[in-house]
C-alpha cells in the first residue's frame, strides 16, 4: 500500500513502539468479548478479528517499517507468560514483533519470579503497569490509589533494574507527581509513560495539569512520553488540537525521550496508519530532521535495545 505525504520518514528506519498482536482463539481476550460493551475509544466491533503480523504489515505498505515492539494485550492467559512464549514464536518464525512488553502483577508475591521466566525469551524487554487512579473515578486500573509508592511495586522494580528492563507504565495526568517520586526512586529504570500521559484536555483542569506535569517532568531523565493511542486527546489525531501539546512535550523533555507508536489496530478504529501519518506530518512539520528520526527510530532503538 502506497502512502501519501510521509517524505518526512525518509532515511529513518522506522520503529512502531507500541501495538498488539492476538489470535482470539488462543486466549480469552475478556474484554473483546460480544457482551465486553464498547470500549472508551469506540466499537470494538473491527477489532474481534484475529490480528497478526501479515494483516500488520500489510497496513504498513511501503512505509520503512523496520522494527516493532509489542505491548501486552490483556489476553487474559492464566500464566501471562504463555502470551511472552507465543509472542516469541511468532518473532521467530515471522521476524515480528521485534521486541515483547510483557504483563505481570507487579504487587503479586509471585512478580519476580514471573520476570525471571518472561526473561528466558530473548525479544522480552520490560513489562506494562497499568496503575491508572484519578479522584473523579473514570480511570481507576489500579487496585487502589497509591500504587506506584508500594512497597511490593517498589521492591520489583529493583528486579526490573537489574536485569535492564523497562516498566511501561499507564497513568493519568494527576498521578504525574507520583510518577516523578518512582523515577527519582529508581534513576536507573527506563520507564516510558504509554499512549501521552491520558491527556484528556476536554475535561476540567485536565490540560492545565499535564502540561505542569511535562514541565516538572524536564528534567527527570529516565522518564519517556509515547507518541501513541492519541483518541484521548482527538479521536482523528487532529494537528490543530494536537500541535500545541506535542510541541510542549518535545520541546521540554526533548525528541529523545519521546516516540512514535501505531497502538494498531486499537488506534485504527478513530484513525488509521495512514491517517495518523498525515496527520503527524503536520503535527510536527517544524520540526528539525534529527528530532523526527528520535521520535520514529532513535528513542526506541535506545529504550528497547534493537
Amino acid at each position: 500500500m502506497p502512502y501519501q505525504g510521509t517524505s518526512f520518514l525518509d532515511g529513518i528506519e522506522l520503529v512502531d513502539a507500541h501495538h498488539h498482536f492476538w489470535e482470539l482463539d488462543r486466549f480469552p481476550y475478556k474484554w473483546l468479548a460480544p457482551n465486553s460493551g464498547k470500549g472508551r475509544f469506540g466499537s470494538k466491533e473491527t477489532l474481534r478479528r484475529d490480528y497478526l503480523p501479515e494483516t500488520y504489515l500489510a497496513e504498513f505498505g511501503d512505509l520503512p517499517l523496520s522494527a516493532s515492539v509489542h505491548v501486552q494485550a490483556n489476553c487474559g492467559a492464566d500464566d501471562p507468560v504463555d502470551e511472552t512464549a507465543w509472542l516469541q514464536h511468532l518473532s521467530d518464525t515471522t521476524g515480528w514483533p521485534t521486541a515483547i512488553v510483557a504483563e505481570v502483577d507487579l504487587l503479586d508475591a509471585t512478580a519476580q519470579n514471573q520476570i525471571g521466566r518472561h526473561a528466558a525469551y530473548p525479544a522480552f524487554r520490560g513489562i506494562r503497569a497499568s496503575v491508572t487512579w484519578d479522584e473523579a473515578g473514570r480511570w481507576r486500573n489500579a487496585i487502589r490509589p497509591g500504587v506506584m509508592g508500594a512497597p511490593e511495586f517498589r521492591e520489583t522494580l529493583t528486579t526490573l533494574e537489574d536485569r535492564n528492563l523497562c516498566l511501561e507504565i499507564v497513568i493519568v495526568p494527576e498521578q504525574f507527581s507520583e510518577l516523578i517520586n518512582l523515577a527519582q526512586a529508581h534513576p536507573d529504570l527506563k520507564i516510558v509513560v504509554n499512549h501521552f500521559g491520558t491527556l484528556e484536555p476536554e475535561q476540567p483542569d485536565n490540560a492545565a495539569t499535564w502540561r505542569a506535569g511535562i514541565t516538572k517532568l524536564r528534567d527527570i531523565s529516565n522518564v519517556y512520553f509515547k507518541l501513541s493511542g492519541l483518541w484521548t486527546v482527538a479521536l482523528d489525531w487532529s494537528p490543530e488540537v494536537l500541535t500545541p501539546f506535542v510541541d510542549h512535550l518535545v520541546s521540554t523533555i526533548g525528541a529523545d525521550r519521546v516516540m512514535y507508536g501505531s497502538n494498531l489496530p486499537v488506534e485504527a478504529v478513530n484513525c488509521s496508519l495512514e491517517k495518523q501519518f498525515t496527520q503527524l506530518a503536520e503535527i510536527l512539520r517544524n520540526r528539525r530532521q534529527a528530532e523526527i528520526e528520535q521520535i520514529f527510530s532513535g528513542t526506541a532503538r535506545k529504550v528497547y535495545r534493537l
